[in-house]
């Protein structure tokens, strides 16, 4: 009776964690797909700001190595990068080392939403590190494998 009331138990559990975590992964994911101003007068999406991102973060990039980072089509960081600098957070430069290469540049604009991502970002993890303080290493060591873990499975879906 007891191995029998454990195993149900577990199940429970089991299906309990299940839940917690898809309603965590759905609530941020509603909360991190909403626009946002970043502290601008203007609206980005999720790809715009990660965007911006990507274009601080690697300088001199041209349109192919920023889709490439961003493991999206040249047609796709093209479009993304119009819409940019339409709302004046982009710049389009001759690159510096090959005058045919243009390499995207952020305008004063941008670096406050990069920057102001960036702070949310820092957030983020002051959040998550403050939970993870109070556990121990064999806690930590397991949601760091369960995590891993389910990264690869969502990957091969």
């Amino acid at each position: 009776m007891y191995i029998c009331y454990t195993i149900k138990t577990m199940k429970k559990d089991i299906e309990k964690i299940c839940e917690l975590l898809l309603n965590a992964i759905s609530e941020f994911y509603e909360s991190d797909s909403r626009a946002r101003n970043f502290g601008t007068d203007t609206d980005l999406y999720h790809s715009e700001i990660h965007m911006l991102q990507c274009i601080e973060d690697n300088p001199g990039l041209h349109i192919s190595g920023i889709a490439r980072i961003l493991g999206i089509t040249r047609g796709a960081a093209s479009q993304t990068a119009k819409r940019l600098e339409h709302k004046q957070m982009i710049l389009k430069k001759n690159s510096p080392e090959d005058n045919k290469k243009v390499v995207l540049v952020l305008t004063s604009k941008g670096k406050t939403a990069y920057s102001n991502h960036k702070k949310a970002h820092e957030k983020y993890n002051q959040k998550i590190a403050e939970i993870l303080a109070k556990a121990d290493p064999e806690q930590l060591l397991f949601l760091s494998d369960f995590l891993i873990q389910f990264q690869k499975a969502l990957k091969e879906r």
